[in-house]
């Protein structure tokens, strides 16, 4: 977890809200193939040196700059007083506290809502790492998954309101 995530010495739960939670890595790449990769297909226009090669790459640099900031930048969990919203790829979800059954760390961070509410909300923005599931270690999803889980049972202690 960033620095912005835990403050030091907080145990879980304690935070101020609102926390926001993603894979550290996902902004950085895409933030990183935001800039360089309309800079590769614009060298690449400029050696090919045809007029008519922007029908392939102005949509190119188009595709690539919707992909890395829909899938890298967009994606996150934010939790605040109230209820917990999921950035997805294409969706949007707000999902009160007392709407929430429990978090999960699998392959990816699960907001299990109550059954009649819905379906679980996968959180892509919060990945358990391949490695450290091999060597039975934990991962981010794992950390995230507890931290939220005690924000979850303050707001179901306070009415619903988690700080």
């Amino acid at each position: 977890m960033s620095a912005d995530q835990v403050p030091a010495g907080a145990a879980p739960g304690t935070s101020r809200l609102p926390r926001t939670f993603r894979n550290r890595a996902y902004p950085v790449l895409g933030w990183t193939f935001l800039f360089l990769g309309p800079g590769f297909l614009a060298c690449a226009w400029a050696v090919v040196g045809k007029a008519d090669g922007a029908f392939l790459f102005v949509p190119s640099t188009i595709v690539i700059v919707v992909f890395c900031w829909r899938g890298y930048i967009r994606p996150r969990l934010v939790a605040d007083v109230e209820n917990v919203t999921v950035v997805s790829i294409w969706k949007t979800s707000v999902v009160p506290w007392l709407d929430i059954e429990r978090f999960e760390a699998g392959h990816v961070l699960v907001v299990v809502r109550r059954p009649e509410l819905g379906e679980p909300i996968g959180v892509w923005a919060v990945q358990a790492a391949n490695l450290a599931r091999m060597t039975g270690r934990r991962s981010q999803a794992d950390d995230v998954a507890d931290e939220l889980n005690a924000l979850l049972r303050v707001a179901r202690a306070n009415g619903g309101k988690a700080g």
